[in-house]
This record gives C-alpha cells, sequence and structure tokens, in this order.
C-alpha cells in the first residue's frame, strides 16, 4: 500500500464515500498514478486498484468534491487512456469525518470481467531526453520506460494489467527503481514495465555463427552498420532487419536474401528535421510520426530528393514515388540511430527497418526463432532477455483526404476496443480473412481486434493465428458464443474457426467478404445501415463467383448487392493474379475480340500460350469469373506494359498504375477511356469492354504516353464508380456513401471519386480506425455474427 505524507484536509460536514468502477482503456496507461496525484491535489482520500475488467476507485471527502472530481473525470486521464464508462456501486456517509489517505492498492479480480487490454506505446520524450543524459543512471539503456510508454500487449500474461501477470517479472526492481515505483511524485510511480541497467534486462550481440560479440552491443552494431551489416534486432514486438539506408550494396544485398525483389522496405528517420529533408511536408503525417503510436507513414518523396543522391529510392521503393517512414519508437531504436560520446560511427539518419521474417512468414518473436529463420539473411543478431509474449508488428498509417486512415493495426492501435453505437446480441470470436489476417472478440458495445497477424501463407502464420485465437478471449475474460468465418471455405481462417467452433460446441456463422468490409466501415461511424462501394481484389459471391467491385445496401446485419462491374474469365485463377498479363486473355475473350500480334509482342506473350489462356477462358476450365476491381486494375496496367512479369507482392501491378499516374502532368491532355452501363435483373452493371477495345486500337501507346493512359484510367474508374453510387442512392434513398475495400488504399482514386461525389452532392465515409483492407474483415465479422440474435 502506497501513502503520502500529506494527508487530505478534513472537512467539516457531508463526509461521503463513494465507490466506483471505471471502464475503458484505463490499466498499463498511468492511470492510477494519475488519478493517485489528482485525488490528493483535490484533497479527496480513498483508494484505487485495478481490477479484472475495470479500476475500482473509491473517493472519499466532501460531496461535492466528489461529484466535481468525477464529472471531469475522463479528462483528467492521461492521454494513452479512455475513459468509457464511470458506474457508481456504493455511496455512503461517514460519519466520523474522518477522510482515509488516497492509496493504491494491490490488484484484485472482479466476478463479471469487461477487460480492455492496453497497446504498446511509443517511446516518450522524457524517457529518450534521459536515455541520451550521461549524468543520469539510464544513459544508453534500451529498456528506459515509464507509465507512459513502452511495452504492454506483446509482455502481457494476463489480465489485471500488473507487473507479476508480464513477462516483465523475471526483472525483479533494484533498490533504486523500487523507490521510483513507489513515489507519486515520479513518473515511474506504478510503472508495471520499468527496469534500469541494474535490474532490467539486458542486449547480447551474436554472430551469424552464434558466437557472443564482445564489447559494448550497440556500439558494436552500429559499428557493422556503417560496414554494410545486416541486423536482426529484437524489437518491442518482434525482430526487425536493420540496415543502413544509405548503401545501395547492402540494400540490394538484403533483396536477394529475403527474396524480396520490388516490395518497398520501412524506414526509420532519427528525426522530423531528416524526413522534411526527404519528403514532401504533410502537418497530419507529422503528427502520426510523433504520436505515441509512432506508426510507419506513408509519405511522397519530394521531386528535390528524387533528383539527388539523399537516398536510393530505386532500392528503397522500386515501385512508386512514397517511402514507409517512422521515427524511432523504442529506446534501442533511437540508440541505434544516434551515437553516443565516444562512438566514432556517426549518426545514421536514415536506417531500413524492415519486418524481421522470411516472405510470407510472420515476425520472428524469439532468440532462437530469429537463430533458425533468420539463419542467411543476418550477419548479425543484436538479442535481450525480455521476452515478447504476442507478436505485433509496427502500424501503417496514411494520409487520405487529409486524415491518417489506418492501413495495418497492430503496435500503438491494436488491441484498442472500437465502441459500436448498439450492444451485440452475443459474443462473437471472428477469425478475419487470408490475407492480412487479424482475429476480432465482440461482445456488449464494442469490438477488440487483435494486431496484425498477416497473410495466412506460412505454417507460422497458422500457427500465430491459432495462438491468438486461444490468448484473445481469455485476455478479455469472454467465452465466444458464436464463431464468424468468411464465406469462402478454402481460407485457413476459416478451416480452424469452424475447427474451434465444432471442439467448442457453438454454431458458426458465415459472412460474405464485402459485407464485412461495408459492415467494419460503417461500424466506425457509428452506423449499421448504408451504402458501400467495395473494392478489391477477391473475395467469393453467393453466387460462387469472384467479387469485388460492390456496391451494396447494407441494412443491419444483411445486404443487397445494387451494382458491379461485369464479370470476365480469369485464365488460372490465381495464376492470372501471380502473372497479370494473362488477365488480358479473359478481357479479350469477354469483349469477342484478339489482341493484335503486335500487342503480343510488345507484352511480350507468345502465340502458344495466348492459344492457351484464350482457349480456357473460352472453356470456363479454370477459369473463375471475376468482378473485381483489382483485377481490372491488373489488366489495364498490363496492357500498359507497366505489371511486372510475375508479381511479386499483393498489389504490386496497382500500385505501378498508381505510380505511373502521379507522372502524368496536371496540364495534360488525357484520353477518353470509355464504358457501359448496363441495367438488367435489378442491378447496374458497368461493362469494361470499350475501355480495352479504344486502348488496343491506339499505335502510340509506348512507356512515355503510359502516365496519360493510367491518369485517364483512374479518372475512368471514378466515372464510373460515381453512376453506380449515384444509381444505388436512388434505390436506397442513403445520400452518402463508404468506400471501402484495398482498392481505396489508392489515393488518386479517392481524391478523384471524392471530390465528384462532393460535387454531387453525396457524402463520402472513409475508413479510419480501421483499415479498408482486409485487415478490417475480423471486425465486420465480429460486428455481423454478433448481431443476429439467432444463428
Amino acid at each position: 500500500m502506497q501513502r503520502n505524507k500529506r494527508e487530505p484536509t478534513p472537512e467539516p460536514a457531508d463526509i461521503r464515500r463513494i465507490t466506483c468502477d471505471v471502464f475503458g482503456v484505463v490499466q498499463g496507461v498511468g492511470f492510477r498514478p494519475a488519478i493517485y496525484r489528482l485525488a490528493r491535489a483535490a484533497s479527496l482520500g480513498g483508494s484505487i486498484q485495478n481490477r479484472s475488467g475495470s479500476v475500482r476507485l473509491v473517493l472519499e471527502g466532501s460531496g461535492e468534491r466528489i461529484e466535481a472530481f468525477l464529472k471531469t473525470l475522463p479528462s483528467l486521464a492521461p492521454a494513452a487512456a479512455r475513459v468509457e464508462q464511470v458506474i457508481r456501486i456504493a455511496e455512503e456517509s461517514l460519519a466520523s469525518g474522518r477522510i482515509m489517505p488516497f492509496t493504491i492498492i494491490e490488484s484484485g479480480t472482479d466476478a463479471e470481467t469487461d477487460v480492455l487490454i492496453p497497446a504498446d506505446r511509443a517511446m516518450c520524450a522524457d524517457c529518450r531526453q534521459e536515455i541520451f543524459d550521461p549524468s543520469g543512471r539510464r544513459y544508453g539503456y534500451p529498456f528506459t520506460t515509464c507509465t507512459r510508454c513502452g511495452p504492454r500487449y506483446t509482455v502481457l500474461h494476463g489480465m489485471p494489467y500488473d507487473r507479476q501477470r508480464t513477462t516483465m517479472e523475471a526483472f525483479p526492481l533494484c533498490a533504486d527503481c523500487r523507490r521510483e515505483y513507489e513515489n507519486s511524485e515520479d513518473r515511474r510511480f506504478h510503472a508495471e514495465s520499468m527496469a534500469c541497467p541494474v535490474c532490467g534486462p539486458r542486449l547480447i550481440l551474436e554472430d551469424a555463427r552464434g558466437a557472443v560479440v564482445a564489447g559494448d552491443p550497440i556500439r558494436q552494431v552500429r559499428a557493422a552498420l556503417a560496414a554494410g551489416a545486416i541486423v536482426a534486432v529484437r524489437g518491442m514486438g518482434g525482430f526487425l532487419l536493420a540496415a543502413d539506408a544509405r548503401n545501395e550494396a547492402t540494400l540490394r544485398e538484403l533483396r536477394r536474401r529475403k527474396n524480396r525483389p520490388h516490395k518497398p522496405f520501412a524506414v526509420q528517420a532519427r528525426n522530423l528535421d531528416v524526413v522534411r529533408q526527404v519528403c514532401a511536408r504533410n502537418e497530419q503525417a507529422a503528427a502520426s510520426l510523433e504520436s505515441d503510436v509512432a506508426p510507419i507513414v506513408i509519405l511522397d518523396a519530394h521531386d528535390a530528393s528524387l533528383e539527388s543522391d539523399a537516398l536510393p529510392m530505386t532500392m528503397l521503393s522500386p515501385d512508386t514515388r512514397t517511402l514507409g517512414v517512422m521515427l524511432p519508437p523504442t529506446p534501442l531504436q533511437a540508440l541505434l540511430a544516434e551515437p553516443l560520446p565516444g562512438d566514432p560511427v556517426p549518426a545514421f539518419d536514415w536506417l531500413v527497418m524492415t519486418s524481421g521474417n522470411r516472405g510470407g512468414e510472420p515476425i520472428c518473436i524469439s532468440n532462437d526463432e530469429a537463430r533458425q529463420r533468420l539463419k542467411g539473411i543476418a550477419d548479425f543478431f543484436l538479442l535481450h532477455n525480455r521476452e515478447i509474449n504476442l507478436r505485433c508488428d509496427d502500424s501503417l498509417v496514411a494520409i487520405q483526404q487529409d486524415a491518417p486512415q489506418v492501413w495495418r493495426r497492430a503496435r500503438g492501435f491494436a488491441p484498442n476496443p472500437i465502441r459500436l453505437s448498439h450492444r451485440l446480441e452475443r459474443t462473437v470470436l471472428a477469425m478475419g480473412a487470408e490475407l492480412k489476417n487479424t482475429l476480432a472478440m465482440g461482445y456488449g458495445d464494442r469490438i477488440i481486434a487483435s494486431p496484425h497477424i498477416g497473410d495466412l501463407e506460412a505454417p507460422e502464420a497458422v500457427d500465430g493465428l491459432r495462438q491468438v485465437a486461444e490468448a484473445l478471449p481469455r485476455f478479455v475474460g469472454r467465452v465466444a458464443e458464436v464463431i464468424a468465418v468468411d464465406h469462402h471455405p478454402d481460407m485457413h481462417a476459416t478451416r480452424i474457426g469452424r475447427e474451434m467452433a465444432r471442439r467448442l460446441n457453438i454454431p458458426v456463422v458465415e459472412v460474405q467478404h464485402h459485407h464485412a468490409h461495408a459492415a467494419a466501415g460503417l461500424c466506425e461511424h457509428g452506423r449499421r445501415t448504408g451504402l458501400a462501394l467495395v473494392f478489391d481484389g477477391t473475395g467469393l459471391g453467393p453466387d460462387g463467383h469472384i467479387w469485388g467491385a460492390e456496391l451494396l445496401h447494407v441494412r443491419e446485419d444483411e445486404f443487397r448487392r445494387l451494382a458491379s462491374f461485369e464479370g470476365v474469365p480469369l485464365p488460372g485463377g490465381d495464376a492470372a493474379v501471380r502473372h497479370p498479363v494473362r488477365q488480358l486473355a479473359g478481357r479479350c475473350v469477354a469483349a469477342g475480340m484478339d489482341l493484335p500480334d503486335s500487342w503480343r509482342a510488345r507484352l511480350g506473350i507468345s502465340s502458344e500460350a495466348w492459344k492457351i489462356w484464350t482457349q480456357q477462358a473460352r472453356d470456363g476450365f479454370n477459369s473463375p469469373i471475376t468482378h473485381a476491381a483489382g483485377r481490372l486494375f491488373d489488366a489495364y496496367a498490363a496492357v500498359l506494359g507497366l505489371a511486372a512479369q510475375t508479381t511479386t507482392y499483393e498489389g504490386q501491378t496497382a500500385i505501378r498504375l498508381e505510380a505511373a499516374a502521379c507522372e502524368c502532368p496536371a496540364d495534360a491532355v488525357l484520353p477518353s477511356i470509355p464504358f457501359r452501363r448496363i441495367e438488367r435483373d435489378g442491378l447496374l452493371w458497368i461493362n469494361w469492354d470499350d475501355a480495352f477495345r479504344s486502348l488496343l486500337e491506339e499505335t502510340s501507346v509506348d512507356a512515355q504516353a503510359a502516365p496519360r493512359w493510367a491518369r485517364a484510367f483512374h479518372a475512368a474508374i471514378a466515372s464510373a464508380a460515381v453512376e453506380m453510387i449515384k444509381y444505388g442512392a436512388a434505390q436506397s434513398g442513403c445520400d452518402d456513401v463508404l468506400l471501402s475495400g484495398g482498392v481505396f488504399m489508392n489515393r488518386i482514386l479517392t481524391d478523384l471519386l471524392a471530390a465528384r461525389l462532393k460535387s454531387a452532392g453525396l457524402g463520402v465515409l472513409l475508413h479510419r480506425e480501421t483499415p479498408p483492407n482486409d485487415g478490417c474483415i475480423a471486425i465486420g465479422q465480429a460486428v455481423i455474427a454478433g448481431s443476429r440474435a439467432s444463428v
């Protein structure tokens, strides 16, 4: 029990004791220490205690002071906290008039839990100052944290959030740390992840053979990075692969070793001034970079940096003019960038900090896992003994329509809750999709989504899904009453969800992929009904075809399809996604035309291959029908010669098409790209045959002309989308629309469409807290399945 030297001032009359339970994000965010100090400043006595799903707050003092304190409690909470509900559970008079000193007492448990798991927080300014202060006892210490920053979710074993339920339990506090922990005036007052060089975690550096490297690990790593080495760094939520971002030879070798020829590398900038030397200024982006989430932010490289040798852009981001940038989110990463006095290696303005994995696998979290899976990639391994219980990637954010939009919901964002405008009928565990998988737990009026798990292509990723599926219900103290899965039966997440449902003897709810997209985006705007335009690459429709250009009218847990793109064959199925030029065969067969010989020669298509693909498309042999907008982007990029022969990461072809459109001069005269509007069977269909026919009639579409055609294509897509939405608005009576799906990560398309819709008097809703891509699917599944009273 912690007592303070100053006693609360006794009140002469109306002395009361009021007991409340405070719900929200109130554990692991410095809430108890902050309330302790505020209660004392207000001359109130009582206590505060972490419980399984809340904080128990007892206040003693005058009724007037207590009421004033409770009224302002949500605004008094520290920045990372969020008070969602304060429930009074007892009130009594204190006849003696004596007020007990305010205390923090040991954590307890609730019979009924309503747990919100704390998210990891990026290094705060005070901790950063400490690690570079030679007079401080945490000088150069890479595990410096306080109540405002440091690991939470990634070190957690269970709730309530206390040191003994984290992996920090292995590091008993030394006498100096104990004094800070018990001092109400110290920012480490009840900081559960705190430590120091005497009692806390330690670094160790190993070479590729597993031999320990002598000397200071950070100084040795900085020297290795300067010499061109690739270093596996154990971060807060998993391993990163670090390299000097200006060393083109090292980057080329990293791409070879990771088998990552084109996908962009995330880079860490030393500070915001360094960022502004290379990237276009954007205040919303700067605020995100410097926030306590410290995500990777997608930034545009300005023209001067592209023309200089500031960074080897073609090696960092081969397909686009953008960079994924973050500022150091941990003391360790800051110390890798900045030299301490006596270190001869200068500061690294830029370091690659890419995911510590092989292609398709989740990031490594344990030392042994990294030694095994990153063998042959890393030259050195910077390890530590603070165990990571649950992996958590860096979050990814972009600026869309002048505000941040989450593209990967992970460190700092997850597992913070998403509040609903209604209460769910039952507790649901939602399994998400095959790509960009996340899980979600829905109950009451909230959804708790796990951090990004990843693409379920590798066994390690599937194992990660199983681990989170077991841990998430336990952490939130809930038992699933139903499991929600994607409508597609062959997804790993769907199969695992069905296995769990059989084991738990609970029902399964299938949720159509694009319906889940729509529900996720609408729910964060407090809606259960509305129009949603969902453009993505794939998703099984109820008719057995591949959907992905869907205008849906959502009404609570149901939907009606109002418009789409007309379907075309996809020769080879997934093979056509990996080899986009195949898709031209499906387009030509659907349009009743052939690809001229000159075009086949230009695109490197042999007569034999073309004959096989077109025959497949005509016969319907391994050629599913696709309506997906993503596949339209692929096919158009392919005909412009922008697609790689074989795609090496998801969305690559569309990203190249967007990048080409960015190169089109603002005053360029754009060609007209036609499409047809067809009403049939109560739906509006957009037919793109004429778009390909008109392009193939041209003889001058070369590399110089491609940017104009790419820009014109984006304009045509926006025009078609407006037609679909106007049709849907007339059918539904809705006057605004949600834009969802991975295609709307395309900023040119989003800006063009938003402007045209606003001109037409229609409102636009965008994903903000939930990703527009498949990272939102579990959230939408939880909303839909949890809203159904029966299955």
